[in-house]
């Protein structure tokens, strides 16, 4: 049983684009397309939605900007992922892309491989958010109602005291969306940590030109604002607000401030992380750093007691090899007893030199047991 293909609407004036993006797209996905953007609108109007319009920029007449606008305010292809196609790869170009409704951005020259994975990312991020849509429904009715009653600072306070028990990255991006959403608002989140980088929005993960546009606006300033939609970066948090009320300035206003409170407290909780990350870290190298240390010493102490045995065994014989040279030697007793005292306190200097080297050893075995003890209660207070 064959099962219908997804179907994929090309915009572009240039007959051998046009070309190119069928050859690459047509053994998976059901294609037409579309020489203006214009007809594009024609065929839209006339079939039903395709799952992914691909839309070049710079076309004669209506350029793509203005086509996507126009699907984007038809309830019957607003929710169909527009794919811009261009030369350009400036920030001002991606941003007027967004603008326009756009969910992702692939730049000429491209392989076939980016071409599909980009067309294949938006059809899956689609069927994804519609979802989770039908499943948050209700929860955004409940979030509205726990809203009413407890008010937009409620909304902050609650955050922070929830923020506490968090223990990862991904699950204070989903507590900050879960927070905004109780304002009403659709927000994209993007938290930035030395490992890793999350990006989330009310539905999943965040576009890939939410993404992008995120990571650019990171260092443009605390707060930037563009008609309905609001800019946050504090730190290593960045929010977009995507539908700030603009017809009540008051509401701006606060939630403009609410916004701000929760971001700064997300930014606070994710240093924490990452200190509390760095500190796992420093603990587990302590353990092996006393773990080794131990084992080296053992070592040191086995190989001094084979050398103290050693050199005891080499002394005894020199003494006994003089002892029975002495008759040969024609040596007096008294000159006898005179080089047998030179070589034994020769020995016993040896050999007292030896046992301060086992109190020194005595010493870095008693460091480093309380080495390992910190180490295990540090382990223990985890």
């Amino acid at each position: 049983m064959s099962t219908e293909k997804d179907r994929i609407l090309i915009v572009d004036d240039s007959p051998d684009d046009i070309h190119f993006l069928m050859e690459n797209l047509k053994d998976d996905y059901a294609v037409l397309a579309a020489t203006s953007g214009e007809k594009a609108l024609e065929i839209l109007a006339k079939q039903s939605a395709p799952n992914v319009i691909l839309m070049d920029v710079m076309m004669p007449g209506m350029d793509g900007y203005e086509t996507c606008r126009r699907i984007k305010s038809d309830p019957h292809t607003k929710d169909v992922d527009v794919i811009f196609v261009s030369a350009h790869d400036s920030t001002d170009e991606k941003l007027a892309g967004y603008e326009a409704g756009g969910s992702d951005y692939v730049i000429k020259p491209f392989s076939p491989s980016e071409l599909v994975q980009k067309v294949q990312l938006a059809i899956n991020n689609r069927q994804r958010q519609h979802a989770l849509e039908k499943e948050k429904t209700s929860a955004i009715e409940t979030a509205m109602t726990a809203m009413t009653s407890a008010g937009e600072l409620g909304v902050v306070l609650e955050f922070l005291r929830h923020s506490f028990t968090i223990s990862n990255i991904t699950d204070l991006a989903q507590h900050v969306v879960e927070a905004i959403a109780r304002y009403s608002l659709q927000c994209s989140v993007q938290m930035r940590s030395a490992v890793e980088t999350i990006n989330i929005n009310n539905t999943g993960p965040a576009s890939p030109l939410e993404q992008e546009l995120l990571s650019r606006l990171s260092d443009q300033g605390r707060i930037m604002e563009h008609g309905g939609r609001l800019i946050m970066n504090f730190g290593d948090v960045s929010l977009l607000i995507k539908n700030m009320p603009l017809d009540d300035p008051d509401k701006c206003g606060r939630i403009r401030d609410n916004v701000a409170l929760l971001a700064e407290g997300a930014e606070s909780k994710l240093q924490a992380l990452e200190i509390e990350r760095h500190v796992i870290e420093n603990r587990s190298r302590l353990q092996e750093l006393a773990f080794d240390s131990n084992s080296a010493l053992q070592e040191i102490e086995k190989i001094q007691q084979d050398q103290k045995e050693k050199n005891i065994q080499i002394m005894d014989a020199v003494m006994q090899q003089l002892e029975e040279s002495f008759l040969s030697l024609g040596l007096t007793e008294e000159q006898e007893l005179h080089l047998h005292n030179i070589i034994q306190s020769g020995v016993d200097k040896t050999i007292n030199n030896f046992e301060a080297g086992i109190e020194i050893d005595r010493r870095l075995h008693e460091i480093m047991r309380n080495l390992q003890c910190a180490a295990e209660k540090s382990h223990l207070s985890r």
